[in-house]
C-alpha cells in the first residue's frame, strides 16, 4: 500500500523574521566573456505542434548541461559539435554527434546530455541517435551509439553499479487521438565486457510510463529499482504487469462466505459504499483510508484495495453495521467535485445513482439543452474547447504529485501531495541523490534525497530561501531558476538581458540582498544557465557569459 508523506518543512530552519531582499549597488563582474565558433543548436516547433505540452518543453529547454561531478557545462553548437566548459574556465571539443553536411531526419526535439557518474556522459539529438561517452582519461573518449532509442529529451542518467547497468530516462509527448500526454521512457544497457575490445552497450529493458500534463521533475535511485517524479496525475505504466490468478482456495473461502461486490453511491460532499458482510464476520473486517486510498480487508480476504480517484478527508471517516452490511461513509476533500470511479481501475463496483443529487445538476444544466436563448447569456461570446485543449486545461489548478515507484512490482510505494501551490521553483542532480526547491508559502525549502532502502524513503529539508516563493511568483518573464550546491544563492534568468540574483540569508535576518545584471540590449535570447559555488554560467545564442559570484 502506498504511504503518504508529508513534507514538513524543519522550523529550525525557517525564517519567520524575514521581511524582503533588498537591491544591492554592487555589480557582478563578468569574469569571462567567450565568443562561440558556432551558434547553439536550437529546434523550433513546427505549427502542428502547438500543444500546452510541446511548448513548454521547448520554451523551457536549459541547453547548457552541468555535470554535478566535475561541475563542468555542456552544450552543443549547430554544427553538432559538444563542448565541454570546464571548471578552469577553459572551452573544449569533446565530439561530433553527426556530420554537420549531414541532413539529419526524424529530430523532433531539443538535443540533450545527462551524466551518469564520473565518466559516463549520455547525449541525444533530439531524434533517434543517442550515444554513451566512457571518458577514461582527459583525453580519450570510448563513444557507443545506443539501440532502443526514441526522439526525447533526457531526464535523467543513472549508472548501477551491481549489476552492471545504465538506465536512461527520457520523455517525449505523445497522443490519443486528440489528447496528447507526456511519455516517460526508461531505456536499460548491460555493460558487456567492460574494458575489452569487445565492449558493448545491450539493450535489456525498454519501458514505457504516462502522465497527462507535464512531468516536472525524474530521479532515478542508485538501486535502480525506484523511480521519483513530480507531475499533476499519477504516472502509469504503459504495460501494467498481470496480476497473479487468485488461489483456487481464496476463491472458494469467498464463495463460502458469499462476499458479493460492493456498491457506492455520492453527492456533492461525500460517498457512501455498501459491502456485504455476514454478521458473524463482522468483527473480522478491518478499514484504514488515507487521502488518496481505501483498503477494507476481513481476514485474507480483500473486499475494497486501491487507490481513489480523488482525495478524501479521512479524518472524517464513519461505518456502521446494519444486518449483513456494513455501510462505509466518506468525505469528499474537494466538496462539489464528482468522481467517475470510487478505486481507479476497478470494475467491480456498482454506483447506485444519486436521484436528489442528478435533478439538482440538470437544473443547473438545462439552459445547454434547450432551443431557447437564455436571456442572461445574450451579448456574451461563445467559447469553444477541442478535446486537447480540455486535456491540458483540466489540470489547471491540481494537486501536484511527488512519488516513488518501484519499477520492478510497479507499485506507488511513497506519495507527497505537494499543493497546488508547492510547484517545484528548481532542482538539480547531486552526485549521491536529487535536490529539489518546493516552494512553501511564501519560502522556497530546498530538499535532498540520501540513500533510501526498501522500506523507508530519505528525503531531508536542508535549508531555506526565506520568501523566495513570493518573489519567483512575481518574475513574469523568468525562464530559468538555478542555485549551487552549497545554497549561497539562488537566481533567476530571464528570456533575455536581465538576471536577478538573491543570497540565501542567515537564520533570524530581517533583510536579504538582490543584485540585477544586465548583460545589455544586443544581447541575444538566454538559452541556458548552471551554478556553481563561485560561478554563474550564462549561455547565449553566440556567446558564454561566466559571472563571478562573491556575494
Amino acid at each position: 500500500m502506498t504511504k503518504i508523506v508529508e513534507l514538513r518543512p524543519d522550523q529550525n530552519l525557517i525564517n519567520s523574521k524575514f521581511e524582503k531582499y533588498q537591491f544591492s549597488a554592487n555589480e557582478i563582474p563578468i569574469a569571462s566573456e567567450i565568443d562561440l565558433e558556432g551558434d547553439v543548436l536550437r529546434l523550433e516547433l513546427t505549427a502542428n505542434r502547438d500543444s500546452l505540452l510541446e511548448t513548454r518543453l521547448f520554451a523551457f529547454h536549459n541547453h547548457l548541461f552541468k555535470n554535478p561531478y566535475d561541475t563542468s557545462c555542456w552544450f552543443i553548437d549547430d554544427n553538432w559539435l559538444i563542448w565541454q566548459f570546464k571548471k578552469d574556465g577553459t572551452l573544449k571539443q569533446r565530439h561530433s554527434i553527426h556530420n554537420s553536411n549531414v541532413n539529419v531526419q526524424n529530430l523532433l526535439y531539443n538535443a540533450s546530455i545527462g551524466f551518469g557518474n564520473d565518466n559516463i556522459v549520455a547525449i541525444s539529438d533530439g531524434g533517434d541517435c543517442l550515444k554513451l561517452l566512457l571518458m577514461d582519461n582527459e583525453e580519450h573518449i570510448k563513444i557507443f551509439t545506443l539501440s532502443g532509442a526514441e526522439p526525447g529529451v533526457i531526464l535523467d542518467v543513472n549508472y548501477i553499479n551491481d549489476p552492471s547497468t545504465i538506465i536512461i530516462a527520457m520523455c517525449n509527448i505523445k497522443s490519443t487521438g486528440e489528447k496528447k500526454y507526456t511519455n516517460l521512457l526508461l531505456l536499460t544497457y548491460a555493460w558487456k565486457n567492460a574494458g575489452d575490445t569487445s565492449e558493448s552497450f545491450e539493450l535489456i529493458g525498454k519501458e514505457s510510463l504516462k502522465a497527462k500534463g507535464a512531468i516536472e521533475y525524474v530521479h532515478i535511485e542508485n538501486s535502480g529499482k525506484y523511480l521519483h517524479s513530480i507531475c499533476q496525475d499519477y504516472i502509469t505504466f504503459e504495460s501494467p504487469k498481470v496480476q497473479e490468478s487468485t488461489d483456487s482456495t481464496d476463491l472458494r473461502q469467498a464463495c463460502e462466505r458469499k462476499i458479493p461486490k460492493y456498491c457506492w453511491s455520492q453527492d456533492e460532499d461525500s460517498l457512501t459504499v455498501w459491502i456485504k458482510v455476514e454478521e458473524k464476520h463482522q468483527n473480522e473486517v478491518k478499514i484504514h483510508v488515507t487521502p488518496l486510498e481505501l483498503s477494507v480487508t476481513m481476514m485474507d480476504n480483500i473486499l475494497i484495495q486501491g487507490q481513489c480517484q480523488h482525495r478524501l478527508d479521512e479524518k472524517l471517516t464513519t461505518w456502521k453495521y446494519e444486518q449483513d452490511t456494513c455501510k462505509l461513509e466518506l468525505f469528499k476533500h474537494e466538496s462539489g467535485l464528482m468522481w467517475n470511479e470510487l478505486i481507479k481501475g476497478d470494475t467491480g463496483g456498482e454506483c447506485l445513482p444519486n436521484e436528489t443529487l442528478a435533478a439538482e445538476i440538470h437544473s443547473r444544466l438545462a439552459h445547454l439543452c434547450t432551443d431557447q436563448a437564455d436571456s442572461k447569456l445574450e451579448g456574451q461570446p461563445c467559447v469553444g474547447f477541442n478535446a486537447e485543449q480540455l486535456e491540458e486545461c483540466d489540470l489547471e489548478g491540481k494537486d501536484n504529485l511527488l512519488q516513488r515507484i518501484n519499477l520492478v512490482t510497479q507499485e506507488n510505494t511513497h506519495l507527497a501531495m505537494l499543493g497546488t501551490s508547492n510547484h517545484v521553483l528548481f532542482t538539480y542532480k547531486t552526485k549521491s541523490g536529487r535536490a529539489i526547491c518546493l516552494r512553501h508559502d511564501n519560502d522556497g525549502c530546498l530538499w535532498i534525497t540520501g540513500q533510501e532502502n526498501h522500506t523507508k524513503w530519505d528525503i531531508q529539508h536542508h535549508y531555506t530561501f526565506p520568501g523566495f516563493g513570493y518573489v519567483e511568483a512575481s518574475k513574469s518573464n523568468k525562464k530559468f531558476c538555478v542555485s549551487p550546491i552549497n545554497g549561497s544563492y539562488v537566481a533567476i534568468l530571464e528570456h533575455t538581458r536581465y538576471i536577478f540574483l538573491y543570497r540565501k540569508p542567515e537564520l533570524n535576518v530581517q533583510i536579504g540582498k538582490q543584485w540585477i545584471v544586465d548583460l545589455g540590449t544586443e544581447t541575444y535570447p538566454i538559452m541556458g544557465a548552471a551554478a556553481t559555488n563561485e560561478y554563474l554560467i550564462v549561455l547565449t545564442k553566440n556567446k558564454l557569459y561566466r559571472l563571478h559570484i562573491c556575494l
